[in-house]
């Protein structure tokens, strides 16, 4: 047995011991791939119908919206780990799931005879694993690509990754001996409060290594082991990434966020001082000299064949808006002390606050909020927008100014797009789970999975843990109708065998017909906010 194939086999093993959880990642959605990859100037396959391969798919989390979703697609996920691959095949076998296939085998054993992917993705494997597999993760994308299809492949970087270098470095020593994973975790988590609190003020890293810990805190013991315990994790310059790509054959097209590779979302100073040092570089450094200048950890790079470079944009055209439907998860926020009273403020799902008076805005910002989990056309967009301009405005303005809108949205992280419209249709009489979930969760049924639930756009989402909740997600399995679950609900809250969530009981308590109903509303707005819901 070869170096390389004891640290394969290490990292099948630590897989093996500490399973990663299998969830769905947003941004490797090929329906997002596909819009992205408008915005440059390039066609994709319609996801309807295509064939997409996942490269270190775990148990298989990230494909099934994709698998469920679209019925006619095929979905195939490989993992080096056997454990994880046959918990994934046990969920697909119980949810019936036809077109979606899992394998335990190496990436650097697929060979042309596996066939053609429109789309392939590889989140979280690229630094993770030894050179050899990292040559084989490109070999892949380049043999085994659709000659229009898209390739992902996400990776840590520098300059990001310096101060958690060393973090990992102390980590690592501090670990070194244990006999059992919870034990290297555990000796591991110990040299954190070294690096946080008793570091020398004269460090010159102190500030660095002391963010790079208070990042770490907030994520779990699975992120900790397979991310900065793993017997490999290789970040390295994005222009080093598109020159390997390149090598193999292969063109850089976009990040899988553009509007994270926009200088102007870091402020003014960013943008100058980006602008007068690269502007007449090419795209690629110009993107090298923005990570240095914003410390970029993480990039998710979209690829295609090197053949299709010429026909790549400069930068996105947001023109191709105008064949596209939007989703934003948007909530109501109070209005600072001291904006102007006529402001509306927003939001937005990552936390991001948004405030406009600009009336048009609100239109697109209301409409967006009152549809999702649904989206909306560019045209439906600019038919609400139309009323608040003024009558002088052409067309053409309004289309430019519904642009702009949904412009400032993307740029802060809280707008979905998609070339086709997710399948949210309105349920009739009776809340419904979107496809799958009613199945995952009688697979469920108090255990724990090993794939997360999803939405239709592609996201991790979790179920509510409080006892509202929980009953009324189990009559929505018995497929109750909206009067059902109130009824049911009241019974369950005057006989105490559900709470209030304030605490107090209920029994004996008449007419709880107006509380039933006032818990159950909130239940299912949160749910529908989820994506849960049809």
């Amino acid at each position: 047995m070869t170096q390389n194939t004891e640290l394969v086999q290490a990292i099948a093993d630590a897989y093996d011991d500490t399973p990663y959880e299998s969830n769905a990642f947003a941004l490797t959605a090929p329906g997002h791939l596909r819009a992205v990859a408008a915005l440059y100037g390039l066609s994709a396959p319609a996801v309807e119908n295509a064939r997409v391969l996942e490269l270190g798919c775990a148990a298989g989390g990230n494909l099934l919206p994709f698998a469920v979703a679209h019925p006619n697609a095929h979905a195939l996920g490989i993992d080096l780990s056997t454990q994880q691959i046959e918990s994934g095949q046990a969920v697909v076998k119980a949810m019936g799931l036809r077109n979606l296939e899992l394998r335990a085998m190496s990436i650097t054993d697929i060979t042309k005879d596996l066939g053609q992917f429109d789309y392939i993705i590889a989140h979280g494997v690229f630094s993770w694993v030894p050179p050899e597999v990292r040559e084989a993760i490109l070999r892949v994308c380049r043999e085994n690509l659709a000659p229009e299809g898209i390739a992902y492949i996400s990776y840590n970087t520098y300059p990001g990754w310096k101060a958690s270098d060393v973090v990992r470095d102390a980590m690592i020593l501090n670990s070194y001996g244990a006999q059992t994973p919870q034990e290297r975790l555990t000796r591991a988590k110990d040299v954190l409060g070294m690096l946080e609190h008793g570091l020398f003020h004269g460090n010159p890293l102190r500030s660095a290594l002391q963010q790079a810990v208070k990042q770490l805190r907030n994520h779990s013991d699975y992120y900790l082991m397979h991310e900065h315990l793993e017997a490999v994790n290789s970040p390295c310059y994005f222009l080093e990434f598109a020159a390997a790509a390149q090598q193999a054959g292969l063109a850089y097209l976009a990040d899988a966020e553009p509007q994270s590779m926009m200088a102007s979302n870091y402020g003014d100073n960013v943008a100058v001082m980006h602008s007068a040092l690269s502007a007449d570089s090419p795209r690629e450094m110009r993107e090298q000299y923005l990570d240095f200048a914003v410390g970029r950890q993480f990039r998710k790079s979209m690829l295609v064949h090197v053949e299709r470079a010429k026909d790549i944009l400069n930068a996105p055209e947001v023109n191709v808006f105008k064949n596209m439907h939007f989703g934003a998860r948007l909530t109501p926020a109070s209005t600072p002390a001291g904006a102007p009273s006529k402001e509306r403020h927003y939001r937005t799902q990552s936390g991001i606050g948004i405030g406009t008076s600009e009336p048009s805005f609100v239109a697109v910002a209301e409409a967006l909020r009152n549809a999702w989990p649904s989206a909306l056309s560019f045209a439906r967009l600019t038919e609400v927008a139309s009323p608040k301009v003024k009558k002088s405005t052409t067309p053409a303005e309004l289309s430019e100014l519904v642009m702009n809108h949904l412009v400032t949205l993307l740029n802060v992280s809280a707008l979905l797009l998609r070339m086709e419209a997710p399948s949210y249709e309105a349920s009739h009489g009776k809340p419904q789970w979107i496809p799958g979930v009613a199945a995952l969760r009688k697979l469920g049924n108090g255990k724990t999975l090993p794939v997360g639930h999803y939405n239709l756009w592609h996201q991790h989402v979790r179920l509510p843990v409080d006892g509202i909740s929980q009953f009324v997600i189990r009559h929505i399995d018995d497929s109750a109708s909206l009067a059902d679950l109130r009824t049911r609900l009241r019974d369950a809250l005057a006989n105490g065998e559900v709470p209030h969530p304030d605490g107090k009981s209920l029994k004996r308590v008449r007419n709880l017909e107006p509380v039933a109903q006032t818990l159950l509303t909130s239940a299912l707005n949160f749910l529908r906010a989820q994506g849960l819901l049809i």
